[in-house]
């Protein structure tokens, strides 16, 4: 079960803080999957998402802004629901720092103006969210246990959509991806052209998007019901499409496709042909998506924003991942793939619950999908898909950290560093940090040295002296065209392994 923000600050456990909620007046309706307590300012990554957390703040008034922004960042990035922050007890208020950073996430802030029990809280509120998914978890049985026995007794598709309507209460349609009617039924008692709700869920043969169970609730429909009816009737459904409509060549070629790019020491097809059956007629420039496990809704929102602006796109979704194979806007591809960025992006930041996405590098032609899919996974295998709150990990924006995965020997490249920065790392850190950041601006700015300085907000005569002093470090002009390669990569090296970069 999942609760709404506001069903929770109205609790009367919660509402004995007196509960102000600081930022987020328009996240009322957000889901809370769950309600946890915690001082632990790294507390990101243990938690999976639509939790309400509390705390009581001294770690958190106690660390630096800069933390304090970070901490929020990470919390939004999991798809945390909000964060109650209870400083009554200190007298310390909530940072600002915090505030700030939450009004610039859109993260609900929720400030506790009396000392309230958090176990009080916690208990209360997440044994009635056990309570209702216990009764949730019976009616989705119950409503399994009816659609399986229809199937065994040989229903077909508008059979099973009877029954579906029958035991909701509701209109039930099943459409083909081009929208057409494959079955129909209306639900007893219906007024079909009155007042109702559509909810809508994807229909998966062989791990491939290929129709949509929609239910047209009325105003007496049960919500637990029509819930339970949309997470488990799609399996049905799916078999019982199955069984009436065989594969048709598009989907046998999108199956074999994607065999092909998950197992590629299998036997080889053609993959200009796969492509071609697959519906990306024509197409010559290519990106790889890739994501873990997600939901059927996620999966169809995450295609539909694959295939925006004119994309063309096919998916697959198995036990592990969900990959899709873009095709990009042939005159403008670069473009192309930016947009694609953009627009998953913009789904991640409307729905909290999508997963972090892995965009592989532009590739041209059917040879080089198979590496395109290779770095998109790549891409959510890096340390960074840990903490990335855009929702993308894009290939092209850290090229230096696969290539750093890739390889996979981390005291060979430390070795180059050395031989190439050398006694710039024996120096006092400050100095030691100071210097190397001077280099990677002197570089970002192409060895301009007028630019480097403005960057680096220091006069030139203070970055002539730097340079000098790296001159003397290295016993070579640091300044000299000859140099500057070994240089750049070496410094970009050190940032990656020390977790400070892009690239």
């Amino acid at each position: 079960m999942q609760m709404t923000l506001d069903e929770v600050l109205r609790h009367p456990s919660v509402q004995g803080g007196d509960p102000v909620l600081l930022v987020g007046a328009g996240c009322g309706s957000r889901s809370v999957r769950w309600v946890h307590s915690s001082e632990v300012i790294d507390i990101a990554p243990l938690l999976r998402g639509g939790e309400l957390l509390l705390t009581g703040g001294v770690v958190l008034s106690g660390a630096g802004p800069a933390r304090q922004r970070s901490y929020v960042r990470e919390l939004a990035a999991r798809g945390v629901a909000a964060l109650a922050v209870e400083t009554a007890s200190t007298g310390t208020g909530v940072p600002d720092a915090v505030i700030d950073e939450c009004a610039k996430q859109g993260f609900p802030l929720i400030r506790f103006d009396r000392p309230v029990p958090f176990v009080q809280i916690t208990e209360d509120v997440n044994g009635l969210l056990i309570n209702d998914s216990v009764h949730r978890l019976r009616l989705a049985d119950s409503l399994s246990d009816v659609l399986s026995a229809q199937l065994t007794s040989g229903a077909g598709l508008q059979q099973l959509t009877g029954a579906l309507a029958e035991i909701t209460g509701a209109v039930v349609v099943v459409r083909d991806r081009s929208g057409a009617v494959l079955s129909r039924a209306p639900g007893p008692g219906q007024d079909e052209s009155g007042e109702s709700v559509t909810r809508r869920a994807t229909l998966t043969v062989h791990g491939i998007s290929t129709a949509q169970l929609e239910v047209l609730a009325g105003p007496g429909v049960d919500p637990l019901v029509l819930e339970a009816a949309l997470h488990r009737a799609p399996q049905a459904f799916a078999l019982a499409l199955l069984r009436e409509q065989p594969p048709t060549p598009r989907m046998r070629a999108t199956r074999a496709l994607f065999h092909q790019l998950r197992d590629p020491a299998g036997a080889q097809a053609d993959l200009d042909v796969l492509i071609t059956n697959s519906g990306l007629k024509g197409a010559d420039s290519f990106v790889a998506v890739v994501t873990g496990q997600v939901d059927a809704g996620v999966r169809e929102s995450l295609e539909q924003a694959l295939q925006r602006n004119g994309r063309q796109a096919v998916g697959q979704a198995d036990d592990h991942e969900y990959l899709a194979l873009v095709a990009l806007e042939p005159r403008h591809p670069e473009r192309s793939r930016r947009g694609l960025i953009q627009d998953v992006r913009q789904l991640g930041a409307q729905a909290p619950e999508t997963p972090v996405v892995g965009v592989g590098p532009l590739v041209t032609g059917s040879g080089g999908i198979r590496h395109a899919v290779v770095e998109a996974r790549r891409c959510l295998q890096l340390e960074v898909a840990e903490r990335e709150a855009t929702g993308v990990v894009d290939a092209a924006a850290w090229s230096l950290h696969r290539l750093v995965h890739q390889l996979d020997s981390d005291e060979v490249l430390r070795r180059y560093i050395r031989e190439q920065l050398g006694a710039v790392l024996d120096e006092p850190s400050e100095v030691r940090d100071r210097l190397l950041r001077t280099l990677e601006v002197f570089f970002d700015c192409a060895a301009n040295k007028t630019r480097a300085a403005e960057r680096l907000h220091v006069r030139r005569q203070t970055l002539y002296q730097r340079l000098e002093k790296l001159s003397a470090c290295l016993g070579a002009d640091v300044t000299d065209p000859e140099k500057l390669g070994d240089l750049h990569v070496a410094v970009r090296l050190h940032n990656v392994l020390a977790g400070g970069e892009t690239g």
